[in-house]
């Protein structure tokens, strides 16, 4: 019987810092895109930002996509994570920047969990495990070598 009241008295103890925990989505931190699956994308210019909006208790993720600006309603279950109402604006790039910018929306519409590990925010779907380290995103174009006239 006192094995018991243990048990349960260090569950109710663990339980809700455990909850406090998982709720701590790191807020109004700049968070640059490091990996996309495993696929290197530090310098693709990807960024999130979650933060309150103004107003009201809605989360608000934003950032870059790349090429373009994106933003979106945050809903937080705990570890479980939904962006919705993903919104960019319009602009044309380059195939690598767009290609960069389709994986990385698509991992913001599929994703279901988060988590932190040391520094970095993980964000985990369907489709894609998205790994950010704090900081600002840097865009670096490839840019060709100009073409030779002939002679």
């Amino acid at each position: 019987m006192m094995r018991w009241m243990l048990i349960l008295l260090l569950a109710a103890l663990a339980f809700p810092a455990l909850a406090q925990n998982a709720a701590r989505l790191p807020m109004d931190q700049s968070y640059k895109a490091i990996s996309i699956s495993g696929f290197d994308v530090q310098n693709k210019g990807l960024s999130l930002l979650v933060s309150k909006g103004s107003g009201s208790d809605e989360l608000k993720g934003s950032g870059n996509a790349g090429c373009n600006s994106w933003s979106a309603t945050v809903i937080l279950r705990d570890e479980q994570i939904d962006f919705t109402d993903i919104v960019t604006t319009k602009k044309m790039c380059g195939k690598p920047e767009m290609k960069a910018e389709d994986a990385f929306l698509t991992s913001l519409r599929s994703a279901k969990r988060w988590h932190v590990d040391g520094d970095k925010l993980i964000i985990e779907g369907d489709a894609a495990r998205l790994m950010l380290k704090p900081g600002v995103a840097e865009l670096k174009v490839e840019k060709k070598p100009a073409k030779r006239r002939p002679r």
